[in-house]
């Protein structure tokens, strides 16, 4: 009957069993990230068994990223890194030189590789495009090169290490990956009973009993049961560092006052952005240089420029607290987007750009001389392809560029932009279609300062009055201000409702305890102030915080007992629902590999236990998760069907595999030694 869940049973002692050996060789830290790196570089971001982070590695890692998200990601990319490398070690799982070799350039080609070198033309990998760069990256000569050009040549192979770095953890994480799985695979017999209980499938009819039922006060729980049951499960509650705050948070939003103000200051400004020619000078105005085809254009965009004629300014639109107006700048008929190719050349290289020309008019090859004489090296290597574009994606090569390509004649042409001088050949066009330019004037209805001043004396006064005593987790109910309470953990961004608090959680994990902060402004949208309440460097929720739970988690198992005691004196489904005040219900189709019975929901020991009873007869009570049943069996509906080993074993491997994702990060974190000091920084 159990075969399937002692699979399961099996698939998490093998985890637990691999990870006991992995952490005989384990011992280490964890990590950090943040801000002021320059100031804070006596400390570690992080520490992974006991290799330290740098804040120059962390800020070299993160190079352009900026946002707090994008912060904890490489954060946790840098860690688990060194923790999976550490691990991998440790049992014995390298990747060779020869390995890497054929990771990249041989016959196993990495997937990393496949998709960083992929031919767009062909959509398939490129090996002779790799090989080709690799010849040109390691065999140049350096002396022929100027300072600046050796100087890029060095970054470029700085990269490529980087990218031979990425191929070999990628081939470390799928080695171990593949160790854990393959040693979850069951025997053939384990596979096949577990086959035979899908074939499972019955009717049943049952009679519920709620907890409800029985009142908290007829069960009696004592607080030595429920340290019991902590003690049982304390495994279950495992936590990472957290605070608890106490904190008041006042909306920074725009009075009557403010719409009013606004209002006035758009219509003046609309005076001016339907007459003048110069729409990129009237303040707050938008005036693009590149043509949008209508028929992607926003909602009311399009429905104002469907019917207008150049010139036209349509009607106020007020929508997401921003006033509106449009105007048709010009109008065109033009294709969507286009194919096109290019050679560029830099400024100085006119005459060589001629000369190329000149090759062009008489038939030579556009891709060869783009990949010879090219200096943009993002296009050059695949012939110079642009691949497909819209007139918008054009904005950073002007509007030269863009009327070359959508309004020019076929054929190669020859255009100059900011970025040097371009050989041109448009190889495909979109129909043409009804294309505008189109000058916007977007007022936002923002705060005043007036109003953000009179918020901010508000809570000022308030703290000044009660922040430092204990009535502030009081509040102040006439004014508005309530005092709320939110865990924290390291990596969190958000303070409850408030998004893009990291401020405040880096401020709270390096307060004390009782310590009040001063006034956060976040986004322009809020003051927030706040106070630790409670520092937890505990690795398990404490007892207190849980005891609460446990408490109702044992009175319903008491609840249940009663109940099932009860309902075990009827003999027959209608005796227990008339004595009960209750009705006789049916769920058809119960199998025992889901959880969820159809008609009730999730009630895995009900699911479990029905599919092997026998046909009508009446079976113990089972004590499920939102009531106790009693049921029988009405119906069997075993499907008849054919055990294929093949296709079980993928269904196996599929299932698995979800099963070890979801635990396996989790598993090498948590047999690594990690200090995190990211709060430090950011």
């Amino acid at each position: 009957m159990a075969t399937l869940q002692k699979i399961r049973n099996q698939a998490g002692l093998l985890i637990v069993v691999i990870g006991v050996a992995l952490l005989a060789f384990i011992i280490g830290d964890f990590l950090n990230s943040g801000g002021t790196f320059l100031q804070m570089s006596k400390n570690n971001v992080a520490k992974v068994n006991g290799d330290a982070i740098s804040p120059e590695e962390f800020q070299a890692k993160l190079g352009a990223e900026t946002t707090d998200a994008d912060r904890n990601r490489i954060f946790t990319e840098m860690v688990m890194t060194k923790a999976m490398s550490d691990c991998a070690e440790n049992i014995g799982i390298t990747v060779s030189e020869e390995e890497l070799s054929d990771l990249i350039t041989g016959d196993n080609t990495s997937p990393l590789v496949l998709q960083q070198y992929t031919n767009p033309q062909t959509g398939q990998f490129d090996k002779e495009m790799l090989m080709s760069y690799l010849s040109q990256l390691f065999s140049t000569d350096l002396t022929t090169l100027d300072e600046e050009q050796q100087y890029q040549i060095a970054m470029a192979q700085e990269s490529w290490y980087a990218f031979e770095d990425a191929v070999k953890e990628d081939r470390v994480s799928r080695k171990m990956f593949n160790l854990v799985s393959k040693s979850l695979l069951p025997n053939d017999v384990d596979l096949e009973s577990a086959f035979a209980e899908t074939t499972k499938n019955v009717d049943i009819a049952y009679v519920p009993q709620l907890y409800t039922a029985i009142p908290d006060s007829l069960v009696e729980v004592s607080e030595s049961e429920v340290k019991a049951l902590y003690s049982k499960k304390r495994e279950n509650y495992k936590i990472d560092e957290n605070r608890t705050i106490e904190f008041v948070a006042l909306s920074v939003s725009p009075t009557q006052d403010d719409f009013k103000a606004t209002e006035e200051l758009f219509n003046t400004l609309s005076e001016t952005f339907a007459t003048t020619e110069n729409v990129q000078h009237v303040q707050y105005a938008q005036a693009p240089k590149e043509y949008m085809t209508v028929s992607t254009m926003s909602p009311k965009m399009k429905e104002f420029v469907s019917k207008a004629k150049v010139g036209d300014v349509s009607e106020t639109i007020f929508e997401n607290n921003t006033y509106k107006k449009y105007r048709v700048m010009s109008t065109t008929v033009a294709p969507d987007s286009v194919e096109a190719r290019h050679i560029m050349f830099a400024p100085t290289q006119e005459a060589l750009c001629d000369s190329i020309y000149n090759v062009l008019k008489n038939g030579g090859d556009f891709a060869e001389l783009a990949k010879e004489y090219s200096v943009d090296t993002n296009t050059s290597s695949n012939g110079g392809s642009f691949g497909w574009f819209t007139e918008p994606m054009l904005s950073q090569l002007g509007t030269k560029f863009a009327d070359a390509a959508f309004r020019g004649a076929k054929g190669v042409q020859k255009v100059t932009t900011q970025f040097g001088i371009h050989l041109l050949e448009v190889t495909d066009k979109t129909k043409p279609v009804d294309k505008a330019k189109v000058a916007q004037l977007l007022v936002e209805v923002k705060p005043s300062q007036e109003t953000r001043d009179a918020q901010y004396y508000k809570l000022s006064k308030y703290m000044t009055e009660k922040g430092e005593t204990a009535e502030f987790s009081n509040g102040d109910i006439d004014n508005g201000i309530s005092v709320q309470t939110a865990k924290i953990g390291k990596a969190d961004i958000n303070l409850s409702y408030i998004p893009n608090a990291r401020e405040i959680i880096q401020w709270a994990f390096n307060a004390d305890e009782k310590e009040l902060s001063k006034i956060f402004d976040v986004d322009k949208k809020f003051y927030v102030v706040a106070k630790v309440a409670k520092i937890s460097d505990d690795e398990y929720e404490a007892y207190e915080d849980l005891a609460p739970m446990l408490k109702t988690r044992l009175l319903q198992e008491k609840k249940g007992e009663k109940i099932a005691e009860l309902l075990k004196e009827f003999a027959s489904l209608d005796a227990a629902a008339e004595a009960l005040a209750s009705k006789v219900d049916t769920a058809k189709s119960v199998v025992f590999r889901s959880s969820v019975v159809p008609g009730i929901g999730f009630e895995p020991k009900l699911a479990g236990a029905a599919p092997y009873a026998q046909v009508g007869e009446l079976q113990a009570p089972v004590q499920g998760n939102r009531a106790v049943y009693l049921y029988k069996v009405v119906a069997n509906n075993d499907v008849l069907s054919t055990f294929d080993k093949v296709s079980e074993t993928n269904i196996y491997k599929s299932s698995m595999t979800k099963y070890i994702y979801e635990r396996y990060f989790d598993l090498i974190y948590n047999l690594t030694d990690i200090d995190d000091n990211r709060t430090l920084f950011y």
